[in-house]
């Protein structure tokens, strides 16, 4: 793959992958790591059903910035197994410029208690440049098991059992479920861990507090924001070295508004150009 098909795919996938750029476990599959996060207590109040935001992802090399696609995310209400549920979908797709280079059509979606948003069900759907990868999780909480499918284009399927921990979510829950981690607290440097299933892993994701800083965003204005670092996975685009930062707004909704990461060849950032049915006033904005 040329480094231009990995830009174009990074900065569309990057605002989910973000979540699940903390440290590998490294444990084994059938042996959940422990103290590796917290069993955070709360009852959704960040958000609403029918909220709806966009990012826009972009890649800059030699100072020049450019938006290759967009992502977004929804929250609805639905019922899974008969059960009361909130449905969380993410689709993030390329530009139609760029479709010509690398087209990119990702679905993620979960079906989580519309309370502890605890997940029951996780579906993902990647299609990038014609490779394909369907996901599917199915979690057993009575047994703390999570059953997993497996199926990337041109390999067998696979299904794993993972020994989750009580506080495992997926790569899609993870956005709305640190919103409602209470930061009011919050120390300089104060980590908040999260224990992450992707693909047949599990992995711990480091939310490290930095503090509070204005930032403007291109198209919405000044906000005040929550700021965080999260390291990085070595892959094939990050070293391992870098550590992500992402800006949430200082409200009631605490959205994550802006996010910037160096990878091995230029840097990614992700940026909010819509926002829909926010549940609170947008009182983090500056008014000038």
């Amino acid at each position: 793959m040329t480094m231009e098909k990995k830009i174009s795919l990074l900065a569309i996938a990057l605002f989910l992958a973000i979540f699940c750029s903390g440290q590998s476990t490294g444990s084994k599959k059938t042996t959940p790591p422990k103290n590796t996060c917290v069993n955070y207590t709360f009852a959704n109040s960040s958000f609403a059903s029918g909220e709806s935001l966009t990012y826009a992802m972009s890649y800059t090399l030699m100072f020049i910035w450019t938006d290759v696609g967009e992502v977004t995310f929804t929250a609805t209400d639905d019922t899974y197994l008969g059960k009361d549920a909130l449905h969380f979908r993410a689709v993030g797709k390329s530009y139609p410029f760029y479709d010509n280079f690398f087209k990119v059509r990702d679905v993620y979606e979960a079906w989580v208690h519309p309370k502890t948003l605890k997940p029951f069900y996780f579906n993902r759907e990647v299609d990038e440049g014609g490779y394909t990868i369907n996901n599917i999780y199915t979690f057993d909480w009575k047994t703390n098991l999570l059953y997993a499918y497996i199926k990337r284009k041109n390999r067998p399927e696979k299904h794993d059992t993972l020994a989750v921990l009580p506080c495992s979510i997926d790569i899609v829950s993870v956005l709305y479920y640190c919103r409602n981690i209470d930061y009011s607290s919050a120390k300089i440097n104060q980590k908040f861990p999260i224990s992450l299933a992707l693909d047949d892993e599990l992995y711990t994701v480091l939310y490290r507090y930095q503090g509070k800083e204005e930032i403007d965003v291109k198209g919405l204005g000044r906000f005040r924001c929550l700021k965080f670092g999260i390291g990085l996975v070595k892959g094939s685009v990050f070293s391992g070295k870098e550590e992500l930062t992402l800006w949430v707004t200082d409200d009631d909704n605490k959205i994550p508004i802006y996010i910037e990461s160096p990878i091995k060849v230029g840097t990614v950032r992700g940026r909010v150009i819509g926002m829909k049915n926010l549940k609170y006033p947008l009182t983090s904005k500056v008014q000038k």
